[in-house]
């Protein structure tokens, strides 16, 4: 988080491994993709569903979900992806939580949770933390990762700038000649930028953000950006207080 207001903490997940302009039209992969890994998680969505189903710490839910995306050519249904992360919800809650908060943007949701720490010591925020990563990967993860390819990285890249490259250039929201290195190179602005003028972590996200040559306000963009690399959207997550 670069921003982050005192007491408040990201928690991300446990990954299974995130404008139309001149026409330059770089003629293979290596060229559009240099600088980042091209290594893919299968050959195929079934694969890469065959290979989560090997998983030992999934609910029976999550399992169901699996199998039945198996049988529909690999496609997660978006019924079952909502039940996913609400089976997550209810099983924090079921440890004693709140309901964590969960930000959707096209139909996905926001990986990480913006969690209220201000009155935690470091011991119950590493007990929250387990907590949340194990309720993830019980009820929700394989699904949510099987989903995401399903919506926007098709080739199934392990790198998620690589996936985000490759959908904005699938989709026409960035020149042909767009690169991963250039995508890189706006992330260090990103990343970089003066914000000391700024009142607010929403103001400052959005002036960090104008150093992409794409258009957040875009909803393709908002969709291939929180599939492959929601750490540019983390300003809309609200906090979550895990004891109310």
């Amino acid at each position: 988080m670069l921003t982050a207001r005192k007491g408040l903490s990201m928690m991300a997940c446990v990954g299974l491994v995130a404008f139309l302009g001149s026409c330059g039209t770089p003629s293979s992969q290596a060229e559009w993709s240099g600088g980042g890994d091209t290594t893919r998680f299968a050959n195929s969505t079934q694969e890469r569903i065959m290979t989560l189903l090997k998983k030992e710490d999934m609910d029976d839910s999550q399992i169901r979900m699996l199998e039945h995306a198996l049988a529909n050519d690999g496609k997660v249904s978006a019924a079952d992806y909502l039940t996913a992360w609400d089976n997550y919800r209810q099983c924090m809650v079921g440890k004693g939580y709140t309901a964590p908060t969960m930000h959707n943007i096209n139909g996905i949701y926001i990986h990480q949770t913006k969690m209220d720490a201000s009155n935690l010591s470091e011991a119950q925020q590493e007990k929250i933390s387990r907590d949340n990563n194990d309720c993830k990967s019980t009820y929700m993860l394989a699904v949510d990762d099987v989903y995401r390819i399903n919506v926007a990285n098709p080739e199934m890249y392990r790198d998620p700038d690589v996936a985000l490259v490759d959908c904005l250039r699938r989709h026409n929201l960035v020149p042909k000649s767009y690169t991963v290195r250039q995508y890189k190179a706006e992330w260090d602005k990103f990343v970089d930028a003066d914000v000391s003028d700024t009142r607010s972590e929403r103001e400052a996200y959005a002036l960090r953000r104008r150093e992409f040559g794409f258009d957040f306000n875009n909803p393709q963009v908002r969709t291939c950006v929180v599939t492959n690399d929601s750490n540019l959207l983390l300003d809309e997550l609200e906090d979550w207080k895990p004891f109310g």
